[in-house]
């Protein structure tokens, strides 16, 4: 396993949590994702970005925004099967990734099959697989092993691989503890997270109501490795973009600060990094006046912890 090294994120003088996020349209308008920092009054130490099936990376707009930051990718390989990946014939195209990689020479954190657990993804690995993309957990993890192994075979050592499922642990997503790799193929724990807020199937769920039992899972599974939030983000009642409520006394802004509050009593924690758009429910940091200011309290919390 490669160990942990310059222009990752780890423990600081400045505090234990470094921070991230992916901003809308930072692709093409890098100073985006400085206009967020100066707005939540805090350096951003992560650049998240999402690539696909076809995409060519790193190059030019990865190095802009990782200027002074490490690289964060989704890479999602859903044009092909689990067992795709795990085959030579998928070696060509991981090949080209791992030598642009290389050359990039800053630490790139690469999170393949971002989300895989989740019942939602054509290929979620199943103990029984239904059609021609759903896989067995064997599949998933040949194919993880395999590209970590074409990137090791190309000298690459400025990976980090991250292993990320939802915090989503209900009976229809799968058992992370079924397709975990082994922790010689994996750097970073990672999880994503959301407050859908009360509306439609949803209903307003607290940040340790969300994260704590697959923290708790993941950290098992390894417990000296670091974990980061890959993406997180939570509905806001005062919006305008989505209409969801809250329960009485809770609000974005407090659901931040109990954020704060909780990942302090998860000490694999090492990053948070935001996912700030307005999609499926306005998860921007400044999505109303409060949950900006509640939001700038509780990274400053962080940040001192």
């Amino acid at each position: 396993m490669v160990a942990l090294g310059a222009g990752t994120p780890s423990a600081s003088a400045s505090g234990r949590i470094a921070l991230g996020a992916y901003t809308n349209g930072m692709d093409a308008v890098p100073k985006r994702l400085s206009d967020l920092s100066a707005l939540l009054h805090q350096p951003m130490s992560i650049a998240s970005v999402f690539r696909g099936p076809g995409d060519i990376w790193p190059g030019p707009v990865e190095a802009n925004l990782a200027v002074g930051r490490t690289l964060l990718v989704a890479w999602y390989l859903d044009d092909h099967t689990y067992a795709y990946w795990a085959s030579a014939a998928a070696r060509p195209g991981l090949v080209a990734i791992a030598r642009r990689v290389k050359a990039y020479g800053r630490v790139v954190a690469i999170r393949p099959f971002a989300e895989m657990n989740g019942d939602w993804q054509s290929q979620q690995p199943t103990a029984r697989p239904t059609d021609g993309y759903a896989t067995g957990y064997q599949a998933f993890i040949a194919a993880w092993r395999n590209l970590v192994t074409v990137f090791r075979a190309e000298g690459v050592t400025n990976v980090r691989w991250v292993f990320n499922p939802t915090t989503d642990t209900y009976a229809e997503t799968t058992d992370i503890r079924r397709i975990w790799p082994g922790a010689a193929y994996v750097n970073i724990l990672g999880l994503d997270g959301y407050n859908w807020g009360t509306g439609g199937i949803f209903t307003w769920r607290s940040f340790a109501n969300i994260y704590q039992v697959q923290y708790n899972r993941l950290v098992a599974l390894a417990p000296t490795l670091p974990l980061w939030i890959c993406e997180i983000g939570c509905a806001d009642p005062l919006s305008t973009r989505n209409a969801v409520r809250a329960p009485a006394g809770q609000s974005k802004a407090q659901w931040w600060k109990e954020m704060s509050l909780a990942v302090q009593r998860m000490p694999a924690v090492r990053a948070v990094v935001l996912f700030d758009i307005a999609k499926e429910r306005d998860w921007r940091a400044a999505s109303s006046t409060s949950a900006l200011t509640g939001l700038r309290g509780a990274l400053t919390s962080l940040k001192a912890y």
